[in-house]
């Protein structure tokens, strides 16, 4: 690819500050029926996830996540992990080239979120043999290459809303809306180095997160909040409830375990761990109670205009 078409379509695809809970441009989109149909193309491989390239990787986000100048940017790295994890799905690297991916793809992710004043040396610090700018660039142009300029990813973070709107029961207090959607962000940020997370796609997770940030915020809403959500066509119940005993063992959530933060730094693995005591068996996530849903199934299995 010639210099001048690179440079071309890197303007057109850094023009906009990319929302993660809402990653289409276009008007013209269905919200969850576009996001469905895109899920697939930018969920990891679990190879890609359990490889030796993606720990090193993830081990060096962490580290400016937490130690550096992304502190007040989690999004940042969120995204970052997202390109190395849907990159390594595609192509594999040589041993040492795990560094370069991470910061190109942290280069990337910061100028996707706009992040002023923050450059290639802000990302690699201290490190002994920093890579240079032009490396850094050349990384760069092969990723957006390998992800088909796909760098608006399609998240766990974005169907946060629909799931909110669709399936939350009434009534709906915004600032209980507010609390819970917060915190299943944090719960989808602190997972999000975990291993095993690669095994559910984007919406699978999010409805997850949610449930469990409902039982942490609102016990009471969570069985019909389970049933609304379980009412989903398109969500599969046993990986919704795997999916809700990895965020237990990797982030220690359930009812009144609000003690894990975005802000605390994680493992390589993510196996951040509350010290509550209170049992797996206590709460579960993709254990809906009996009815409830019936309202949540109308708005699933209606058409997407009427959703939300």
């Amino acid at each position: 690819m010639a210099t001048g078409e690179w440079e071309l379509r890197e303007e057109d695809a850094f023009e906009y500050e990319f929302d993660l809970e809402n990653p289409f441009t276009s008007p013209d989109d269905e919200p969850i029926a576009s996001l469905l149909d895109a899920e697939a193309h930018h969920a990891p491989s679990v190879s890609a996830a359990a490889s030796a390239t993606r720990r090193d990787a993830a081990a060096f986000i962490s580290q400016v996540r937490f130690g550096g100048e992304l502190a007040g940017h989690p999004r940042v790295a969120y995204l970052a992990l997202n390109y190395v994890d849907r990159f390594l799905s595609k192509r594999q690297l040589p041993p040492w080239a795990p560094r370069l991916l991470a910061i190109s793809c942290l280069s990337l992710a910061a100028k996707m979120q706009r992040v002023a004043a923050f450059s290639i040396g802000d990302i690699q610090g201290d490190v002994e043999s920093p890579f240079d700018a032009a490396n850094v660039r050349r990384m760069e142009g092969t990723v957006l290459d390998t992800l088909d300029w796909r760098v608006r990813s399609v998240t766990p973070l974005a169907f946060l809303g629909f799931f909110l709107s669709a399936c939350y029961p009434q009534p709906r207090q915004p600032l209980q809306l507010a609390a819970v959607k917060a915190r299943a962000i944090d719960i989808l940020l602190l997972a999000q180095p975990e291993v095993k997370m690669a095994e559910f796609s984007p919406s699978v997770a999010a409805a997850a997160a949610l449930l469990a940030a409902a039982g942490e915020v609102t016990a009471a809403n969570l069985p019909e909040f389970q049933a609304g959500v379980a009412a989903c066509p398109f969500v599969n119940s046993d990986k919704l409830r795997e999916c809700g005993e990895v965020l237990v063992a990797a982030c220690g959530v359930g009812p009144r375990r609000a003690t894990a933060s975005v802000d605390t730094p994680v493992t390589v693995l993510g196996h951040h761990r509350s010290a509550s005591s209170a049992s797996e068996s206590d709460w579960t996530v993709g254990s809906p109670a009996n009815g409830g849903g019936s309202d949540a199934k109308k708005r699933c299995m209606g058409p997407p205009s009427q959703w939300g």
